[in-house]
């Protein structure tokens, strides 16, 4: 067997943090990390399949590196939920679920059509592995909600948390590699700790890793979920003042309209939410609030579609991440009445151009003002630098790579709805 493997991910943070976990292991073990399907002996695909275009994408990505003749390892979501799709396409590939990428050698090595699986009942290995100057730490799997949408829940379906003294530990590791940005993230970060403490111990978690004595690093929080956040909300205003901290959080509300946050199962309404996030602009200035919203849900009508349109509008949240409902398999939704496809178009095509107005409006703002950056991010399309704000909103910058992982002051001369643009005056 050869060992050089190229590994391509898909989908949310947790996923893209499972990927850096299955590179730690892959490198920890003497094999080689290649750039592209091509060059390697073994491809590991790291599936999404979140929505039903995700589902398709996949299936025609394996299926193009099917033709390749490499062995394939596929990991991720699909591998536990649809594996039937995946034989169809790749008979001989290798399934490995998301609780076992700490096998991924045994996958390697294994003969064709094999399966990994393993339980759920303990953390494993913990990703130690920078990107630029990023690094994305795991600290939970699988949450204790019961969304009717959702299928990763079918993928990841328990509770699973790092110790607090294994993810200080590893963050300590990454900074040592150079980490400047540092993303604590989870399917739902909000309940991290549960099921080892039995309490809610994300903001002991986050005060440990603030104990570390350096000024070198920021850190990053993945997403909350409201209905749980708010338990320990004073705590939360309290850390994310540390300017170790972005000013930033993305807590998923998924609809304006408590009638589809019911059919949803969410397990909160829209006024928890809103007091979340009226609470934090009270306490924290300028913090960033990001969101989701599920566009045609079962039982969306036209007001509560509108409901959606008017949280975002009035209550100017700074990020949406809008997705048209895609009915996904064994999930009670998909037995639910449908909202026709053609309706799913038209008003997730209105919403987001509400949303782009409202972003355009907010970025405006920052048109003019010297603001100070940490610089983590190139784009490598652009050959362009990108800064974070202290409350993570990103400037496109008029430097490269030269400045990566640097502090600095950048004057903001124009905006989209998506970013900043600005010339960097200073490095610290």
């Amino acid at each position: 067997m050869g060992k050089k493997v190229y590994i391509e991910v898909y989908g949310c943070t947790l996923n893209r943090a499972d990927a850096a976990t299955i590179k730690t292991v892959v490198l920890n073990n003497g094999y080689e990390i290649v750039d592209t399907p091509n060059d390697a002996d073994v491809i590991i695909l790291n599936t999404c399949i979140v929505r039903y275009d995700t589902e398709v994408r996949m299936i025609k990505r394996l299926n193009s590196l099917s033709k390749l003749g490499k062995k394939i390892i596929v990991a991720g979501c699909m591998a536990r939920v649809l594996p039937a799709n995946i034989r169809r396409v790749c008979p001989q590939s290798i399934l490995m679920a998301p609780q076992s990428i700490h096998r991924v050698i045994e996958a390697i090595e294994a003969p064709p059509q094999s399966v990994i699986l393993d339980d759920f009942k303990s953390f494993y290995v913990m990703p130690k592995v920078v990107e630029g100057v990023k690094a994305s730490i795991p600290v939970a799997e699988g949450c204790i909600d019961e969304c009717s949408f959702c299928v990763v829940k079918l993928a990841r379906p328990y509770l699973r948390s790092a110790p607090i003294e294994k993810v200080v530990s590893t963050v300590r590791e990454v900074l040592s590699m150079g980490a400047v940005e540092i993303e604590i993230t989870a399917q739902d970060l909000s309940v991290y700790g549960v099921d080892l403490y039995g309490a809610y111990m994300l903001p002991k978690l986050l005060q440990s890793i603030l104990e570390i004595n350096s000024e070198d690093f920021i850190l990053r929080l993945g997403q909350l979920n409201p209905r749980h956040i708010v338990g320990y909300l004073d705590d939360l205003i309290n850390i994310l003042r540390d300017p170790r901290v972005y000013k930033h959080l993305h807590i998923p509300i998924q609809s304006g309209s408590n009638m589809v946050l019911k059919a949803m199962n969410r397990g909160h309404d829209v006024e928890l939410f809103l007091d979340i996030v009226k609470e934090l602009r009270n306490k924290i200035e300028g913090i960033h609030i990001a969101t989701d919203i599920i566009v045609g849900h079962p039982s969306e009508d036209e007001k509560a579609f509108l409901d959606s349109v008017k949280l975002i509008s009035e209550n100017y949240i700074d990020r949406v991440h809008i997705a048209r409902f895609s009915p996904r398999p064994y999930t009670k939704s998909a037995l639910m009445p449908q909202v026709p496809d053609t309706t799913k178009k038209l008003r997730s095509s209105y919403i987001e151009k509400v949303y782009e107005a409202v972003a355009l409006e907010l970025n405006r703002e920052y048109i003019g003002s010297i603001a100070k950056v940490w610089i983590t991010e190139v784009d490598s399309s652009r050959g362009k630098a990108i800064g974070r704000l202290y409350n993570y909103r990103p400037v496109v910058l008029d430097q490269g790579i030269e400045v990566l992982g640097k502090r600095g002051y950048a004057i903001i001369l124009d905006v989209t709805f998506y970013d900043l643009r600005g010339s960097l005056q200073k490095t610290l």
